[in-house]
């Protein structure tokens, strides 16, 4: 690296709202407000990126693409909605709309400062038509130079890993919308049911512009990886090449149910519970950790669609309910409130308290990875299985066999379909059929409670006594199982757990 390297950006936003009270039981807002993310410069123009389309490197300057190699969005309005609607005392509609826009911070190992001169890292790739040699060692991984650099022999092998961001980049669109009913069933209760939807275009993920491409005949005849690539001509000393793009999507719907009972007689209730689904064709530059879903790349660096599938995130059922109960007993209350002194001691003050969440499991992508080894059709890896039906219900499952009784046996060898086996391995050139997403890990099971009891000494004295236990019924929520049919052995296997085990703590608090 030549020195630490510093980003900078402008974000500027101009808002304007108001609200409308069309009838005496109907209010309408709206607003607009519009964004200007400027593009992201170095502070002393130490990058440079590179046209994807036709390999040409572009320095930083007063040409189209200025200091920051990209243009400029500058069409970031964003509307409002939102309108509450009483129809009468004890129920209420609402319901809104809104677009946003966001550029997230990429990935800090995808910025452009990291492209030669500026930073080298070199990532030799081999196949079986040109294999490494023991014997060469590191002599053939050069430290220096710049991304134009020609190859120092006919058959010397890439070296340079290069960043590019997309010459159009911008910032995701995010379009949200909801609607409420609100229904209030006594004093201290109410329920909600309510549609939630939210439609992300143009989501910024990483995707990989030099993927080699498919060879022409048989497996056997195809030329090495590295000549397949499709800036081999202009570029030939440069292997992966990291695209910052904003090409990805996302759609949720959800169906919301809730209900809240307020405090009263001592007693308070809270509940929800969300059925939904989540799909999208980009995990962005974060991802879902302790989730085995797909990769940050996708399987197909010319099938966007291909990764179209279930979010690392999403869940069909989610269920939480919690509550507080001060038992209405002793002095002051509505029982026991003549006991003696010695009687609100041992039974007055006493609180009971819970929080239950429980969910489906999260998705798991099945691999067949090994056969990324030959082929280089995946050079990020993420090559899935080939799907040819589904995966039958286990009639058991344990923590060693959560798929069932599933082994070598049960997956047909490359290529092959023998009309039973539900997953298989790709012939050697060839990228999984199986899309993301298409089993699921064990679901999330927590009950954490605890009690506790105030002891009054005097009017302004008292100890306040209490014992929490998180996870009171010691539930093992079981982490992602194998998915790898490559790995038979492993495949189903859960070597972890989410949760952790019961644990219990006790605190005395005097008060003065």
């Amino acid at each position: 690296m030549s020195g630490p390297w510093g980003h900078r950006q402008w974000r500027n936003i101009l808002f304007a709202q108001d609200s409308w009270k069309i009838r005496r039981n109907i209010t309408f807002n709206y607003g607009m407000s519009w964004e200007y993310s400027s593009p992201i410069y170095e502070v002393a123009d130490r990058q440079v990126n590179i046209n994807t389309y036709t390999g040409q490197l572009i320095f930083p300057g007063s040409g189209e693409y200025g200091r920051a190699l990209y243009h400029s969005y500058k069409k970031q309005f964003n509307p409002n909605l939102g309108i509450a609607w009483s129809l009468n005392s004890k129920t209420v509609i609402r319901g809104a709309y809104r677009l946003s826009n966001f550029l997230e911070g990429t990935g800090a190992n995808l910025r452009l400062t990291l492209n030669p001169p500026f930073f080298t890292e070199s990532n030799i790739t081999y196949d079986s038509t040109a294999p490494g040699r023991i014997t060469t060692g590191f002599t053939d991984v050069v430290g220096a130079g710049d991304l134009t650099s020609k190859r120092s022999s006919p058959t010397a092998l890439p070296f340079y890993q290069g960043r590019a961001w997309d010459l159009d980049l911008r910032p995701q669109m995010t379009n949200q919308f909801n609607f409420a009913i609100e229904r209030e069933l006594d004093k201290s209760t109410n329920v909600q049911v309510a549609y939630v939807g939210q439609r992300g275009t143009h989501l910024v993920i990483p995707h990989e512009a030099n993927n080699p491409l498919p060879g022409v005949g048989p497996y056997a005849s195809w030329a090495p990886i590295n000549d397949r690539r499709p800036l081999f001509g202009p570029l030939p000393n440069v292997g992966n090449i990291a695209l910052t793009e904003s090409s990805g999507t996302s759609w949720y719907n959800a169906l919301q149910l809730s209900g809240r009972r307020r405090m009263t007689a001592g007693l308070e209730l809270l509940f929800q519970y969300t059925y939904s689904k989540t799909d999208t064709d980009g995990l962005g530059y974060y991802g879902c950790g302790g989730v085995n879903s797909e990769g940050a790349y996708w399987q197909d660096a010319y099938n966007r669609r291909g990764n179209y599938g279930p979010a690392c995130f999403d869940v069909r059922h989610n269920f939480t309910t919690a509550g507080v109960f001060n038992i209405p007993f002793g002095k002051g209350q509505k029982y026991g409130a003549g006991s003696t002194k010695a009687m609100d001691l041992v039974l007055g003050g006493w609180n009971l308290n819970y929080n239950l969440s429980a969910r489906g499991g999260f998705p798991v992508t099945i691999l067949a990875s090994t056969q990324n080894t030959n082929s280089g059709r995946a050079p990020r890896g993420n090559v899935r299985a080939n799907r040819y039906q589904v995966l039958a219900d286990p009639t058991t499952r344990n923590v060693d066999r959560w798929f069932g009784d599933v082994g070598a046996a049960t997956f047909c060898a490359a290529g092959v379909n023998n009309g039973t086996c539900a997953y298989g391995i790709p012939a050697l050139g060839d990228l999984g059929s199986a899309g993301v997403g298409t089993e699921r890990a064990p679901g999330f099971f927590n009950l954490d409670t605890s009690f506790g009891k105030h002891f009054r000494i005097t009017e302004r004295q008292r100890i306040e006594f209490r014992a929490e236990m998180f996870n009171i019924l010691n539930f093992v929520s079981w982490g992602p199982p194998g998915r790898d049919i490559t790995a038979p052995a492993s495949f189903g296997a859960i070597g972890s757990q989410i949760n952790a085990p019961r644990n219990i703590q006790f605190a005395l608090k005097y008060a003065f």
